[in-house]
């Protein structure tokens, strides 16, 4: 026992060393727990792992974003629209939306003037945001179109189209939402416009329903195409 004691009294600057060297690993435990015990409260309870997740997830999205969800009501309105114009094709409107976009899209990036192929309105090329960078549009693909809005009136029926639309600028993939509008004026400075008039025998009449002339019996047939037109265009 005289030899235990004798060994620790010669070595006890050993020990001591070993107390503090335990005595400081005990504080900076306690210093790293509150250290992350901060962080998950500034993060709302988030961990880090958590919140690099995010971050991966982010950069992740940014080279490959999803789709954006078209909120329409095709099913409620088109049923009215049909209604108003029997003659009216939801199918070639569609297609006409599509062309508007992927026109808009080269005016937006690659410096195209104005519309060519699609029915617009004069000007509407100007709603293309042309300031920003532009680039070589490649891969344009409209995932969806949906008729969320439907109004009319003795002046004039629009339709407004959401269209969920994906492309690449110059290699760097986009998906973009977009609000089209598409409009059929019924009258013009008071006087009515062809589509309301009867090709055989000129006689006026304000239902755009009718298919059949109340005057001679004729029938009524209209180019949709040729008379709705885009009066509207903007990301949404």
């Amino acid at each position: 026992m005289a030899e235990i004691i004798s060994f620790i009294g010669r070595n006890m600057w050993i020990i001591w060393i070993i107390v503090g060297i335990a005595v400081i690993s005990f504080i900076i435990g306690r210093i790293k727990r509150k250290v992350r015990s901060s962080a998950d409260s500034l993060f709302g309870g988030l961990k880090m792992s958590d919140l690099k997740y995010a971050i991966q997830s982010a950069k992740e999205a940014e080279f490959n974003p999803e789709p954006r969800t078209v909120f329409g009501a095709t099913s409620i309105y088109l049923p009215q629209i049909l209604k108003d114009f029997p003659d009216f094709h939801e199918s070639d409107a569609v297609s006409a939306v599509k062309r508007l976009i992927f026109e808009y899209l080269s005016i937006k990036y690659e410096g195209k003037e104005s519309f060519t192929d699609s029915v617009t309105e004069p000007g509407l090329e100007r709603m293309a945001d042309t300031a920003k960078a532009k680039g070589n549009v490649t891969g344009e693909k409209v995932h969806a179109v949906a008729i969320s809005k439907y109004e009319k009136t003795k002046e004039y029926a629009t339709i407004t189209y959401q269209a969920s639309v994906g492309y690449s600028l110059d290699g760097k993939p986009f998906e973009e939402r977009y609000a089209v509008q598409y409009t059929l004026k019924l009258r013009e400075n008071d006087i009515e416009q062809k589509t309301l008039i009867c090709p055989q025998c000129g006689g006026a009449f304000d239902s755009t329903a009718q298919t059949v002339c109340p005057y001679c019996g004729s029938g009524i047939i209209r180019d949709t195409i040729m008379s709705w037109r885009f009066t509207s265009i903007e990301e949404s």
